[in-house]
Formats: C-alpha cells, sequence, structure tokens
C-alpha cells in the first residue's frame, strides 16, 4: 500500500489519540490501577465495527454515511435532524475539552496567560489554519506526529513495564466503585465519538479516490474498500495499543503516588509519566510532542464538526448548495461552536471534568449511529464482497448492546446523585 493511500485513517487516529488516550487512559490508571484494562480492550474491539462500516459503504456507493441516514426507515430525514441537533449540542462541549486540555500544555511548557488565554489563542490559530488549508495539507503532519508520540510513548512503557502479577486484573471484567461516569466516558470517546465514522466517510470521498462509486468496476470498489480498511487498521491498532500503554503507565507511574491528572495543570501531572522513568530531560519533550498531537486533533475535530453540519444540510436539502453558500454556513457553524467551547470552559476552568462530561453525554447517542452504520453497511451495500463479515456484525450488536446498557447504568446511577 502506498503512503498516498494513507489518508483517513491516519485522520481517525489523531482524532483518537486525543483526549481519550492522553486524559482519560492515564486517569483511569490513577484511580483504578489496571481494573478498567479490559474495558480499554473492550471498547477497541466491540467500536470498531462502527468505522470500518464507513469505508465498505463510501467504496460500495461513493457517497459518504450521511446519504445512508437520509433513508433510514421511519419519518423522513429524522436521523439527519437528530444528528444535527446532537452535533451543534456536541460540538461546543468537545471543542471546549480538546483546547481546554491542549492549552493546558501549552501553558506547563511556557508559562504565559494561563489556561483561558493559551485556549483563546489556540482557537484563533487554528481558526487561521482552517482557512488557509485543511485535508491535503494535514495528511503528512499527521503521520510525522502519531509516529513521535507513539515512539516517546513506547519508550516510557518499556522502562516502567506492568507487573506480570497484574495481567490477570487487566483481563477481569469488574466495574470499580464510583467509576460509572469515567466508564461511561471512555465507551463514548475511545477511541472516539461513533459519529466520527461519518466525518470518516467524508474525509475518504474528499481524498477523491472513492468517488464516485457509480463509475468504479466491482473489482476496483473491492481494491478501494482494502486500501480503506488497512488505513483504518493500521491507525485503529495504534490507537489501541497507545490506549493500553497510557492506562497502563498510570497504574505504574502515577497512582503510587496518589497523583491523579485534572484541574487546570493537568498536563503537569501527565508529564510525570515520562519524568519519573526517564528524567527531567523528557518533559520538555512530553509537553511538546503531545501538544502537537492534541493541536491535530483540536484541527481534525474544528474541520469535521462544521463539514458534517455543512454536509448535512446539503443532504436535507436534497441538492448540493454553491460554494460560496457552503462556506457560509461552514464558517457560522465554526464560530458559533468555537466560541461556545470557549464560553463552556471559561464556566468549568477543569479540561478533566469537561472531558468526561463530554465522553459520557457523547454516549448517549451512539448506539443511534452504530445502528445506523450497521444498517448501511448491511442493508445498503449490493455487492457480497463488500458487505461486512458475520463476525463483524456479531462484533457490531455486541457493542451496541454494551453501549446501550452502560447508557442505562449511567442513567440510573446519576439519578442516585454519583460524583465525578
Amino acid at each position: 500500500m502506498k503512503l498516498r493511500h494513507l489518508g483517513p485513517g491516519i485522520l481517525l487516529a489523531a482524532t483518537s489519540v486525543g483526549a481519550s488516550h492522553i486524559l482519560m487512559s492515564p486517569e483511569a490508571g490513577a484511580r483504578f490501577g489496571f481494573d478498567l484494562v479490559w474495558l480499554v480492550i473492550a471498547v477497541h474491539v466491540l467500536k470498531y465495527p462502527a468505522f470500518e462500516f464507513a469505508p465498505r459503504y463510501v467504496a460500495a456507493r461513493g457517497e459518504s454515511l450521511l446519504e445512508a441516514y437520509a433513508r433510514a426507515p421511519g419519518p423522513r430525514g429524522w436521523a439527519l435532524w437528530l444528528g444535527l441537533v446532537d452535533m451543534t449540542v456536541q460540538a461546543a462541549g468537545v471543542l471546549a475539552a480538546l483546547l481546554g486540555l491542549t492549552a493546558s500544555f501549552l501553558s506547563a511548557a511556557v508559562g504565559g496567560p494561563g489556561l483561558a488565554g493559551w485556549s483563546l489563542v489556540l482557537a484563533l490559530g487554528l481558526l487561521a489554519l482552517l482557512r488557509w488549508g485543511r485535508y491535503a495539507s494535514l495528511r503528512g503532519v499527521n503521520l510525522v506526529l502519531m509516529l513521535l508520540f507513539s515512539a516517546g510513548t513506547a519508550v516510557a512503557f518499556v522502562a516502567a513495564p506492568p507487573p506480570l502479577a497484574a495481567i490477570p486484573r487487566m483481563l477481569t471484567p469488574s466495574l470499580p466503585d464510583g467509576s460509572i461516569v469515567l466508564v461511561a466516558a471512555i465507551l463514548g470517546f475511545m477511541p472516539t465519538s461513533v459519529a466520527v465514522s461519518i466525518w470518516q466517510s467524508l474525509w475518504a470521498l474528499e481524498q477523491g479516490r472513492f468517488r464516485p462509486g457509480s463509475a468504479r468496476s466491482p473489482a476496483r470498489r473491492r481494491e478501494l474498500l482494502r486500501e480503506g480498511l488497512i488505513d483504518l487498521r493500521l491507525g485503529y491498532a495504534l490507537s489501541a495499543v497507545l490506549a493500553v500503554a497510557f492506562v497502563s503507565l498510570g497504574a505504574t507511574l502515577l497512582q503510587p503516588r496518589g497523583l491523579v491528572p485534572e484541574g487546570p495543570a493537568v498536563a503537569v501531572t501527565l508529564s510525570q509519566i515520562y519524568t519519573g522513568v526517564l528524567g527531567e530531560w523528557m518533559r520538555p519533550v512530553f509537553l511538546g510532542t503531545a501538544f502537537l498531537a492534541l493541536l491535530t486533533t483540536c484541527y481534525t475535530s474544528m474541520d469535521g464538526f462544521p463539514r458534517t453540519f455543512v454536509a448535512v444540510l446539503q443532504v436535507l436539502r436534497g441538492d448540493r448548495a454553491t460554494q460560496g453558500g457552503s462556506q457560509r454556513a461552514y464558517w457560522i457553524f465554526l464560530l458559533v461552536v468555537t466560541f461556545g467551547g470557549m464560553a463552556l470552559l471559561a464556566a468549568v476552568p477543569d479540561p478533566a471534568v469537561v472531558v468526561k462530561i463530554v465522553g459520557a453525554v457523547g454516549l448517549l447517542l451512539s448506539p443511534v449511529y452504530f445502528a445506523l452504520n450497521l444498517w448501511a453497511a448491511t442493508r445498503l451495500v449490493d455487492d457480497p464482497a463488500l458487505r461486512p463479515g458475520k463476525l463483524t456484525v456479531a462484533l457490531a450488536l455486541a457493542g451496541i448492546a454494551m453501549m446501550v446498557g452502560t447508557v442505562v447504568l449511567l442513567l440510573w446511577t446519576t439519578l442516585a446523585g454519583p460524583s465525578l
């Protein structure tokens, strides 16, 4: 597979290796030791089909998942309207979480105006970068950053591996007391939200090789799917390995010292994962690399939300808007949710809390997106070679069931008054 064929999978990985890995995974280890490693593994396995269905559908039909959602059984366009409302609500929260966490790393590295000030600087800088260029300029940068960040984490993991006695705890399903909100956030936000599969399908179309599907021969569409799945699996496997490594590092290096990544200084606590085994020289390296990795997550999210917003509007109208109209809608939505996110961060200046809230809330509609993706890949794909296999379908059904069960447990526990 050629490097030029890499793209949507790397962007998916860049979106994944953000708040869920850098913050929630170490927090899981710091609070509950190795008891939630099984969950991180299960989440990656059971949510994988949701993301595989995107390249399958795009390769088969040459259109995004939004077109499939428009055909969902029931009232006309219900899935798109539901997604539009959910996306508008979620976008401000996700951007608040990501910008706040990224700003905490920048503040820890260079000091300056603090969390609020750096968040504003980052927001304005990313808006300018989005104005300058999007997908084409991001693919290579993402690949380099992912490799650098992965290498640094691998070194730390090798220097502080988990004890052999912890392996049974890693693989034994359990829900420690007080863990339900974090469990829901991990299920909703790791490796990323199921709704990001929509972005994945849009990125694949922008790459150009997948459109139009109707003009491709069956053999060519199968080849495109093969390339798309390799791209996806590379990024997804990297996400899974890094997530498990971060939980282990949190359990090994943070929990014994009573350190939990939280508050405006969350980056300082996280840096001790690396300095504890490699020395103080690693602090600026980690802060810089993690900052850049988070920056790409912010970039892809700030582009993904308005891109999807515009695409939903176009599908709802049943036509393609003019370029000028699309650009206006893109920027109006982006500015509203970005500065809405800044207002939320000002009200709750703790990235760790915001990330958990956003992840848990994002879980609520994840089973709906998952079920829609399953329906699209099994009912709207005519070529049997492009449909998912029985094992993939079984995993998807298990993933949907796990999400629904966790939502019920979260709501039940929330009514009883849990703490974050």
